[in-house]
């Protein structure tokens, strides 16, 4: 095998651009970059956003085979309910290297045309500036700052990359801190207690720097990944419009995005849906989710694949069978884009594809466009979205 053919797994990739590598795995990506200066090159053309080129030095024979392996993907989404959707391709570096975008339910065309599903202008991913405000209204933005005050004296955070973390310690005081993830951003936190936070785009956290008493609560809007550190003593509360989630030391997705509804999935552990105007609890099991009508006040419980709901922790959209307005709700949250329609039948167009998230706006769109027939057009940051046909 020549240098240039190693492989290596997109997450890692993905995971760099995130500061969340483990120690083994940065290790494989530095001996990847030192191998090649295409690789190099890649690495720092996906990092910037900017366009990498599918199909430099790839085969034909890499392309058909890497055609079976998405078109046998598209139909376990489309077809069966998939325990665990593997989604972690091989990517094959500079001879073999497949583009940022994986599109399941499409056909590669080797040829290097647009087929003029998507005319549009080039829009930069997760570039949304992370703001932390104190107890006392003052503000940090988070990508400039190393250390920050947080309201109790002489306690202090660090803010590393893309991640805020809080010193181990209790208070009988409680002092919040608000963390705002703009439309186009994400971000992460490890509170007190040792939880972790991820924070997806278009999301608000208010949390005590310290906790105290007998339970630990914080206040979301938006979406966010919970990792919560047990502790028997003391639940674990994420307050959310007239709903509540009680955690008793679990990983879990809660989503106020959805229109008219708040989705709450449990990857492992247990949870707890409380309806705090009835005061009606419902228990969730590991692989469920639940969808609270912020109207009705009901929560419905179904058995689902949580990867859907929490691939966006690991750099992918995962899209199943979803109609172009709700793929396009989360599309303009991470991208700061607003959509026109030029109908309302394109709306209800569907799609099923896996598309990784720090890929350049016009590359998902003209993916999009070419299984879901419709057109996309972006000037500035508005979509226009019409039928292609």
């Amino acid at each position: 095998m020549k240098k240039e053919d190693i492989h290596i797994d997109w997450e890692i990739i993905s995971k760099s651009f995130r500061g969340d590598l483990l120690s083994d795995e940065r290790v494989k990506l530095e001996e990847w970059l030192q191998v090649s200066g295409r690789h190099r090159e890649f690495y720092e053309r996906a990092k910037r956003g900017g366009e990498t080129d599918p199909w430099e030095g790839v085969g034909r024979a890499v392309l058909n085979s890497k055609k079976e392996e998405m078109m046998r993907k598209a139909r376990e989404i489309k077809n069966v309910r998939v325990r665990r959707i593997q989604l972690r391709y091989l990517w094959y570096a500079a001879a073999a290297v497949l583009p940022l975008v994986i599109a399941v339910s499409m056909w590669m065309n080797t040829s290097r045309e647009m087929s003029g599903s998507v005319v549009a202008e080039r829009v930069q991913p997760g570039s949304g500036r992370v703001v932390l405000e104190l107890n006392d209204g003052r503000t940090y933005f988070l990508d400039t700052t190393r250390v920050v005050e947080t309201g109790i004296e002489g306690s202090l955070a660090k803010a590393e990359r893309k991640s805020l973390v809080y010193e181990k310690r209790e208070t009988e005081e409680l002092i919040y801190n608000k963390v705002t993830v703009p439309r186009a951003g994400e971000y992460a936190l490890t509170l007190s207690d040792g939880t972790r936070v991820w924070l997806n785009s278009d999301t608000e956290i208010r949390y005590p720097v310290a906790f105290s008493g007998k339970q630990r609560i914080v206040f979301l809007t938006g979406e966010a990944y919970f990792e919560v550190t047990k502790d028997s003593t003391r639940p674990f509360r994420v307050v959310v419009n007239d709903m509540e989630v009680k955690v008793y030391g679990t990983s879990f997705n809660v989503n106020t995005h959805y229109r008219g509804t708040v989705q709450t999935a449990l990857v492992e552990g247990k949870v707890g849906i409380r309806v705090k105007s009835t005061g009606e609890e419902f228990l969730l099991k590991p692989n469920q989710v639940a969808k609270f009508d912020v109207q009705g006040k009901d929560v419905e419980v179904s058995d689902v694949d949580t990867y859907y709901y929490t691939a966006w922790r690991v750099g992918e959209f995962v899209f199943q069978n979803e109609t172009i307005e709700e793929i396009m709700d989360r599309l303009c949250l991470w991208y700061d884009t607003e959509v026109f329609y030029a109908n309302d039948d394109v709306k209800g167009k569907r799609f099923t594809g896996v598309i990784a998230r720090f890929t350049d706006v016009a590359d998902v769109l003209h993916l999009i466009g070419e299984t879901a027939t419709v057109r996309f057009n972006l000037k500035g940051n508005t979509i226009t979205v019409s039928d292609s046909r």
